[in-house]
């Protein structure tokens, strides 16, 4: 006999085993489930629960929530036989959030879970046209990481029966958990009139696809280990802390004697070491500036493996690992020299520029080596399919002297999938040589505009020209370094956000040669971005409008349309981004000494190290 209702302990679920055990004793109809979760990560474990799994109510609690934004205003997707939907955010944050699903006939659990998500947290869709439909189908949260999404897709029904189409399947690219389904997907697919998903892959335990090489290598889950909401400050730490193992649990022990209050909650917390690194843990990691590894010690080659792949969740978070010991001797081939480099090398609590020259490309390399989503791509692309996004990098300038530098900036990106496109505005006669040879090296378009001509509509015209499934602005007079578009991207991956952009954090003041070091938060939700290195894709430049035909304040305008219309902006770390104060002039009216009123740091030269890191 089916049970009325399904409640879960008094204590809320705090780890992905308790919840799948949960989910695994339902019966195949629940009409009423109550789920009361500590982090909205485990939320996402619902939406891979089996499709056979029904419920008549789904009603979720999330412990500590805070809203990503003080605007934010979630909103339920779509979900079939919806009888009403309601939602309660906390008064004081961080707090209990709760939304209440009613439905009016016995629904997949899944499908429920997967509407829910989206009045919680950020969650966007794909981010280009033609994009591949994904499906997932008898997975293990683990297979969570390889999607570019922060909830499962499952099989998508068709809406009505008449849709059914010869050679049309209803996913292109299928993850699977098990051998049976996988036989079960391959038998059709090549069928016309039967095919669900044209190519079926199958998810190892660890996440990883089946058919790769990297099973024993670490997995990153963009959608929850990355750096957001991580310590930025010009304070030191509020504490240090050592990593140790302990009867097979990854423990954390304090450096101070009397640990700050902001940190005291991770003293004696542990969990075991073969359990992926949970969002309750990424949370309290935020105020963390650093962990000593010297006292790990591997017993086995299983164990080395294990902890990697705990190490790369962490270095993924931002935290600065350090003194990794010389005896985990397959580093190098797990983590790969880089990251392995950077964990083994010393490092004392410090602040400001030091502080991120050390953090940022230690998370940078854990999330692009070791980030599911990039494993997935690559696979995809030896099928035919490309999931990573091309990127339209686009710049309008009256003065092509100074667009050289920057194109060749451009041409050293590290991103692969990059065109350029640049406009003269009001620019005539012919072009100075370096000019040209600089276009010429780069690839890029070349566009000419009368003077006449809106900024604005110049901007929104050379986007138009454009091809990229992202679309990120540059001005024509700061500094690039190689990784800006790359860092862009990925935190367009992680934070789910519609547009993501660096600050000017770094400014340089030409006329002085001054560099200063401006205090602003970074890894934050956020609608205040440098128009210099800003970035969304071209569904939602499209559908805000653009930029407006005005002659200045183009950057602005596109803010603040993304916020009207209920997007929702991100503020990534601002290495490789120098914002250039030039003695000729500048359309930021700010006088010099207010904008270095707020720079805690500041140089009398040029800092290099700010661009190429």
């Amino acid at each position: 006999m089916a049970l009325a209702r399904r409640d879960v302990p008094t204590e809320a679920i705090r780890s992905v085993e308790e919840l799948q055990a949960l989910v695994r004793d339902l019966p195949a109809h629940t009409p009423e489930v109550r789920v009361e979760v500590d982090s909205l990560d485990l939320v996402r474990v619902l939406t891979v629960a089996g499709p056979e799994l029904t419920v008549d109510r789904l009603v979720v609690r999330v412990r500590d929530w805070e809203r990503p934004t003080a605007r934010w205003n979630g909103q339920l997707g779509r979900v079939d036989h919806l009888l009403s939907a309601t939602t309660s955010y906390p008064e004081e944050e961080p707090g209990t959030a709760e939304v209440d699903v009613r439905l009016s006939e016995p629904t997949p659990l899944a499908s429920v879970a997967r509407a829910v998500y989206p009045v919680l947290g950020v969650d966007r869709s794909h981010h280009g046209y033609g994009y591949a439909e994904l499906a997932t189908a008898d997975v293990a949260p683990a297979a969570l990481a390889l999607l570019p999404t922060r909830t499962a897709p499952g099989i998508p029904e068709l809406p009505s029966r008449y849709l059914e189409g010869v050679g049309l399947s209803r996913a292109d690219l299928g993850l699977v958990g098990s051998p049976r389904v996988l036989e079960e997907l391959r038998s059709t697919a090549d069928d016309p009139h039967l095919t669900l998903v044209q190519h079926p892959l199958l998810v190892d335990a660890t996440g990883h696809l089946s058919l790769t090489e990297r099973l024993d290598r670490p997995i990153i889950d963009l959608s929850l280990h990355h750096p957001v909401g991580r310590l930025h400050t010009f304070d030191l730490p509020p504490g240090s802390f050592a990593l140790t193992v302990r009867d097979g649990d990854l423990t954390f022990t304090p450096r101070d004697l009397d640990p700050d209050p902001e940190v005291e909650d991770l003293v004696g917390w542990s969990r075991p070491v073969t359990a992926a690194l949970g969002g309750a843990e990424v949370r309290r990691l935020r105020p963390v500036e650093s962990i000593d590894l010297s006292g790990l010690r591997p017993g086995s080659a299983t164990d080395e493996t294990v902890l990697c792949r705990r190490l790369a969740e962490l270095a993924a978070t931002g935290v600065v690992l350090h003194s990794l010991p010389l005896s985990f001797g397959r580093a190098d081939d797990l983590l790969g020299a880089r990251l392995a480099e950077l964990l083994r090398s010393p490092y004392r609590p410090t602040k400001g520029l030091v502080r991120e020259l050390r953090s940022v490309p230690q998370r940078r390399e854990a999330m692009q080596r070791f980030g599911g989503f990039f494993e997935l791509a690559g696979h995809a692309a030896t099928l035919g399919h490309r999931l990573l996004p091309t990127v339209s990098a686009i710049l309008s300038s009256m003065r092509p002297s100074r667009v050289s530098e920057v194109l060749r900036a451009l041409a050293a990106q590290h991103y692969p999938h990059l065109e350029i496109a640049v406009a003269l505005h009001g620019v005539k006669g012919p072009l100075d040589p370096e000019f040209e040879e600089a276009a010429r090296l780069s690839g890029a378009q070349v566009l000419r505009y009368d003077a006449s001509t809106p900024f604005g509509s110049v901007l929104a015209d050379t986007a138009r020209r454009t091809s990229g499934d992202l679309v990120v602005k540059i001005d024509d007079d700061d500094f690039y370094g190689p990784h800006v578009i790359g860092d862009l991207v990925l935190a367009y991956l992680y934070s789910g956000a519609d547009v993501v952009g660096k600050t000017t954090e770094y400014l340089y003041f030409e006329e002085i040669d001054h560099t200063a070091h401006r205090m602003f938060q970074t890894e934050r939700y956020h609608y205040q971005v440098a128009g210099g290195a800003m970035l969304l894709s071209r569904a939602a430049l499209n559908d805000i409008g653009g930029w407006r035909p005005t002659p200045h304040s183009t950057d602005r305008s596109v803010l603040i349309r993304v916020g009207n219309a209920g997007g929702i902006g991100y503020r990534t770390q601002s290495l490789g981004y120098v914002y250039v104060r030039h003695s000729d002039g500048h359309t930021w009216k700010q006088a010099d000494s207010l904008l270095m009123r707020n720079a805690p740091e500041q140089w009398p030269r040029f800092m290099p190290e700010i661009v190429s890191s």
